[in-house]
């Protein structure tokens, strides 16, 4: 019981979360790790635009001191 609850017992299961060894063909892999990767897009777009927008306002502010 306590196996089946941990997915111990499953026979195919994901060993790395790297794209290219998930199982694609399985529907619930697939809609899983596409959530997952657009919301990691998601933050990653974020970070990357809060940087930018960072390094802009340092160097405007550069010419004041």
């Amino acid at each position: 019981m306590i196996g089946q609850f941990f997915a111990v017992e499953l026979k195919r299961s994901v060993a790395s979360m790297l794209p290219w060894d998930i199982p694609w063909y399985d529907p619930s892999h697939v809609v899983f790790f596409t959530a997952l990767y657009s919301v990691l897009g998601v933050l990653a777009i974020g970070l990357l635009w809060a940087l930018i927008a960072t390094i802009k306002r340092l160097k405007k502010d550069e010419s004041h001191h």
